[in-house]
C-alpha cells in the first residue's frame, strides 16, 4: 500500500520506561482514524553453537513470571551495528565469544501493535569467558542437541518468538535456503 494514502494529522507520544506509546490520528483517503502502537528499540536474537551442542538459556521473564527457554537476545544500543549488539549479547550472556556470525534476516515480531524489529543471527562459538549480565537477568544454560531443541518447540515449551523466528531461518540456512 502507498504511504501517501496516510496523512499523520496528529501525533502524541507518551514515553513509558523502555518504550514509548504513539497514538497518531490520520486521514485515511479522506476519513478519520486513531492508530496507536508502542514503539520498541531494534533487537537481535542470535542462535549459539558451540562445537556440536547449542546453547540453550533458561531465563526468568518477569512479565509472565516464568522461566522460558530462549535464545541469546536484547536490544541494540543507539548507534551500534545489529551483528555488533548480536556479538556483545553472545558474551554478556552466555561467556562465548562469536567466532563466525551468520546473519539469518529480520522479522517483525508484531507490527500491528508495534514497530519493532528483531536482526537474527547464527554464531558459531568456541572459547568461553565469564559472563557479565546485566543486574536484572536471571539466566542458566544448557548444551542441547538439535533433536532436544526441536523436542521443546514442538511440546510448546520453548515460546520464545524471536527465538522460534530465529530456528526457521536457521533450518531453512542449513537447507541451503538463504
Amino acid at each position: 500500500m502507498d504511504t501517501d494514502l496516510f496523512t499523520v494529522k496528529s501525533t502524541k507520544k507518551l514515553k513509558v520506561s523502555r518504550f514509548t506509546v504513539i497514538d497518531d490520528e490520520l486521514d485515511i483517503q479522506g476519513q478519520d482514524a486513531q492508530y496507536s502502537f508502542i514503539e520498541i528499540k531494534p533487537g537481535i536474537c542470535v542462535i549459539i553453537k558451540t562445537r556440536d551442542k547449542y546453547v540453550l538459556l533458561k531465563e526468568y521473564r518477569y512479565p509472565i513470571k516464568q522461566w522460558t527457554y530462549e535464545f541469546a537476545a536484547g536490544i541494540i544500543d543507539d548507534g551500534e551495528q545489529p551483528v555488533d549488539a548480536a556479538k556483545r549479547e553472545v558474551e554478556e550472556e552466555t561467556g562465548y565469544i562469536a567466532d563466525k556470525i551468520t546473519e539469518l534476516g529480520e522479522f517483525y515480531p508484531s507490527f500491528g501493535a508495534t514497530n519493532e524489529v528483531i536482526h537474527l543471527f547464527f554464531a558459531e562459538c568456541s572459547e568461553k569467558r565469564r559472563e557479565h549480565r546485566e543486574y536484572t537477568e536471571f539466566i542458566t544454560y544448557e548444551l542441547a542437541d538439535y533433536e532436544k531443541i526441536e523436542k521443546l518447540i514442538t511440546n510448546g515449551e520453548f515460546k520464545h518468538g524471536a527465538g522460534l523466528a530465529a530456528w526457521l531461518k536457521y533450518r531453512l540456512y542449513k537447507e541451503g535456503f538463504s
